[in-house]
C-alpha cells in the first residue's frame, strides 16, 4: 500500500498560533500541541515583565531546534505587542541548514526577520555565552527509536527522522540539552524558564531529569487538550 503524502506538504503551508507557516518536508509539520509552548512562555514573559520596565529593558528567548520557525516565529509577532514596550531579541537554531532556510522565509513572511537571529547549532553549541535571564523554549525530538517503525506511514515515511527520533528511550537530545545549559550556567547563561515538548510517557522521567541536572530549580509537567503529559516547565530560582 502506497504511503499518502501529508496534506500540509501538499498545500505547501500549515495554520499555526493563527498564522500560516510554510512547510516542506525539511521540515517536521507543525502540530496544534505545541502551541501550548508559545502560551508558556507568553504568560510567563508577560508576568515577570509586569513591573516597571525602560527603553532598555528586552527579552531574550532561545528556540531550540527551530524547524519551521512556527514558535519563534510566533512569540515575535506577540510579544512585539507587549503594552510595556519590551524589546524581544529571539535566537533560533537548528542543526538543519535547509531547515533554517525554510524559517527564515517564513520569518520574512510575516516580517518579524529583523527580530529573529537564526543560527546553525547542535543545541546551544554556536549561541551566546552570557545570556542572562533567557527564556529557552524547545520541541526537540522525544520519539523513542524503537517505536518510529510503528508511527502512521503519513509521518515516518515523509517527515523527516532526524526531527522525530529521540533515541533509545525518546530523551537523548534533552538531556544533551541539560547538559549544555548546567556546564555554560556559571559562564553566563543564566535561563529563568525552559520549556519544552515531550512525549506522553514521558512525564515522570522529564520532571526527574530536569531536577538531576537542576536540584535547585521547580520542574512541572503539564497537559494538553487530550489530557496527555505533554509540556515541561523548568522555573530556574
Amino acid at each position: 500500500m502506497t504511503s499518502s503524502k501529508p496534506y500540509q506538504y501538499a498545500k505547501g503551508w500549515v495554520e499555526f498560533y493563527k498564522l500560516k507557516f510554510k512547510v516542506t518536508p525539511d521540515v517536521l509539520i507543525p502540530r496544534p500541541e505545541t502551541e501550548l509552548l508559545v502560551d508558556c512562555v507568553v504568560d510567563f514573559l508577560n508576568s515577570i515583565t509586569s513591573q516597571p520596565v525602560n527603553e532598555q529593558t528586552s527579552i531574550r528567548v532561545l528556540d531550540i531546534g527551530t524547524g519551521s520557525g512556527n514558535i519563534a516565529i510566533s512569540l515575535a509577532k506577540n510579544l512585539r505587542l507587549h503594552p510595556k514596550g519590551v524589546k524581544v531579541k529571539i535566537i533560533a537554531t537548528d542543526i538543519s541548514q535547509k531547515t533554517l532556510k525554510v524559517a527564515r522565509q517564513n520569518a520574512r513572511l510575516h516580517e518579524v526577520e529583523d527580530e529573529i537571529g537564526f543560527v546553525k547549532s547542535n543545541l546551544l553549541s554556536n549561541v551566546p555565552r552570557s545570556w542572562d535571564s533567557c527564556v529557552i523554549v524547545t520541541n526537540l525530538p522525544y520519539i523513542p527509536s524503537e517505536r518510529i517503525p510503528y508511527l502512521d506511514s503519513s509521518v515516518k515515511d515523509f517527515e523527516p527522522l532526524i526531527a522525530l527520533d529521540g533515541g533509545e528511550d525518546g530523551f537523548a537530545l534533552y538531556r544533551k540539552l541539560f547538559s549544555q545549559i548546567s556546564t555554560m550556567q556559571p559562564r553566563g547563561l543564566k535561563p529563568k524558564l525552559l520549556v519544552g515538548e515531550i512525549d506522553y510517557t514521558h512525564g515522570e522521567l522529564a520532571a526527574a531529569e530536569a531536577l538531576k541536572y537542576f536540584p535547585k530549580a521547580q520542574a512541572e509537567v503539564k497537559t494538553d487538550l487530550a489530557y496527555k503529559q505533554r509540556i515541561l516547565k523548568i522555573t530556574f530560582s
